[in-house]
Parts: structure tokens; C-alpha cells; sequence
């Protein structure tokens, strides 16, 4: 028998495939419950962080943190799960005028509570308080913009977006 016609050489095992593919499966294997996690979260959050998102910041405000809990995987430890806020820094006081003006384009009722200057603690009494508010809700949320002031002298005010599902109450 002639060998030469119409017969292949033995292929050559290359062993470095194999373990290739067993490195491949195992970071698969490793990843995937991060990957469940991830995308839970950011399906989960999606809805309440378009509705965060209808509230504009006015111009002069400075965005100072976020904070976003949810997800089908939440445990509420420290905070209550499908809850966020969003808060922002001026130096130039809002007006309540203004405050109404972003609730009602974000789709709330537009009552503000509060003029946004006077203070509600007593006199050569020092703390963060509320100094207007405005509050509503929308698609199943809780949705409230506060205007938050230092002291009665400071021109700062921290301006907090926050949102929680109504099943928080």
C-alpha cells in the first residue's frame, strides 16, 4: 500500500487549545453571577432613574453626588431599596418660581412649600434645614425637590432630588 496517495500525517494535538478553552469556561463561570448582578440592578433602576431624569438642574448648579438602591437583588440595609436622590450645589439662591417651574416640567403638581430664604430654626441656632420643598407623585414614585440651607447667612444651598417607590411608605 502506497501511504503517500490520498493519506493525511496524524494530525498534531495542540494541548494549549484545550487549556484555552477550559480558561475561557472558567471565567465564564466566574463572571456570569457579576453579569446577573449587574444587569438586575441596572433593570431594576432603569424606570426610577428616567424619572430622575426629568428633573433638570438649573443653570449654576453643580452636581455634588448620587445615590441609586434597587434591583430584583436588593437587600435594604442602609437605605430603603428603589430609592435614589440626586443633589447639586449653588451659590445663587432658587427661587420657589423656579422650583415650580422644574417639578412641573418633570410632570408633578408644582406646589412648593416654603419661600426658599427664611429660616424655620430659632435664632443663633445653627443646622441644615429644609428652607422649601416641593413633593408629588409620579408613576409609583415618591418624588420630592428639596432646597436645603446651611445656616440663615450662607448664600449656599444643596438642591436633593429624591425618589423611593410608593411600596417604601
Amino acid at each position: 500500500m502506497d501511504k503517500s496517495i490520498g493519506s493525511q500525517a496524524p494530525r498534531r494535538r495542540r494541548p494549549w487549545r484545550r487549556v484555552f478553552k477550559g480558561v475561557l469556561i472558567a471565567l465564564a463561570v466566574i463572571a456570569a453571577p457579576f453579569l446577573v448582578l449587574q444587569a438586575s440592578y441596572v433593570l431594576g433602576t432603569a424606570r426610577m432613574v428616567s424619572l430622575a431624569d426629568r428633573l433638570h438642574p438649573l443653570a449654576g448648579w453643580e452636581p455634588d453626588g448620587e445615590n441609586v438602591s434597587g434591583g430584583f437583588f436588593c437587600v435594604p440595609v442602609a437605605v430603603p431599596c428603589d430609592s435614589m436622590w440626586r443633589q447639586y450645589r449653588t451659590q445663587q439662591p432658587p427661587a420657589p418660581s423656579a422650583i415650580r417651574q422644574l417639578t412641573v416640567a418633570a410632570g408633578l403638581d408644582g406646589k412648593v412649600d416654603g419661600d426658599c430664604e427664611t429660616s424655620p430654626l430659632p435664632p443663633n441656632v445653627t443646622g441644615m434645614y429644609t428652607a422649601c420643598s416641593a413633593a408629588d407623585e409620579l408613576d409609583g414614585y415618591d418624588v420630592e425637590v428639596r432646597v436645603l440651607k446651611l445656616a440663615e447667612n450662607d448664600p449656599e444651598r444643596i438642591i436633593q432630588f429624591r425618589l423611593g417607590s410608593i411600596k417604601n411608605r
